[in-house]
């Protein structure tokens, strides 16, 4: 294998691992082009989970940033993430520059397009980075045609109180409810939030109440959690072993047994 391959392969390696080596390799060899590698890591999240990790999009966008090779990375990658219909985080690799308006459309066009199942915030957190509250308008009313054709979609307001959480010098229910006076799809989208919260009220499960520590391990339907454990009190404990000396059922044994295994 050729030095060439060797530091593609270790540009590769790197990549998938999400470490800054990979930047480092395209910005110390110019001469070398990278572009396949990197549009590989553009399309395909290698991170070990996606969830947990989160996106990688301004990992990528910084080493496509030294490459060489940027148009047809770009290209490559706008057009990739405009038909990914796979995996759902892959399509977070979406990224733009404020002045870079092809790609910016290119994040536009495909929220809430093309669908894959369970998909539809993506994108949105880019718009709003991009545009801030314009942003959230433009967010709030594509949601609300969305609405309009398949009624039956529902949304939890996540995306407003992330976003006010992160601009909390703009009054965004305000700023939502007003606009939504003369945006028929931004009020669609604000009422369907609020009849979810008040299905999800109505049908929220009160918490079981229980006479005593022993009442609640033994009839509690998911065991009691590693962080209830570790806070229970001496008292508490001493009764559960008291309880055990006792007990003949196998059954309750184990459930005893497990407030013990820490």
């Amino acid at each position: 294998m050729t030095d060439t391959a060797n530091i593609k392969q270790q540009f590769l390696n790197s990549l998938k691992r999400g470490t800054g080596e990979a930047y480092l390799l395209v910005k110390d060899n110019p001469k070398i082009d990278f572009s396949t590698q990197i549009i590989k890591g553009a399309l395909n999240i290698y991170a070990y989970d996606g969830q947990y990790e989160g996106d990688r999009a301004k990992y990528i966008f910084d080493i496509i940033s030294v490459s060489k090779q940027k148009d047809k990375i770009r290209n490559a990658v706008l057009k990739g993430l405009a038909t990914e219909q796979n995996d759902t985080w892959n399509l977070t690799h979406l990224f733009a520059e404020p002045n870079d308006t092809e790609a910016k459309q290119a994040i536009y066009d495909r929220f809430l397009n093309n669908l894959i199942e369970g998909s539809d915030w993506v994108g949105a957190y880019e718009i709003l980075e991009l545009d801030g509250l314009n942003g959230l308008f433009s967010v709030a009313e594509k949601f609300g045609k969305y609405i309009e054709r398949n009624p039956d979609d529902w949304q939890d307001g996540w995306i407003i109180k992330r976003f006010q959480e992160e601009n909390k010098n703009i009054k965004v229910s305000e700023e939502l409810k007003k606009k939504a006076k003369t945006n028929k799809f931004i009020r669609i989208y604000l009422e369907n939030i609020k009849r979810t919260k008040a299905s999800q009220d109505k049908h929220e499960t009160k918490p079981t109440k229980y006479k005593d520590i022993i009442d609640e391990v033994l009839n509690s339907k998911p065991r009691i959690s590693l962080v209830r454990k570790r806070k229970l009190p001496e008292e508490e404990v001493n009764k559960v072993a008291m309880q055990l000396l006792d007990e003949t059922d196998k059954s309750n044994t184990e459930k005893l047994l497990d407030i013990f295994d820490l």
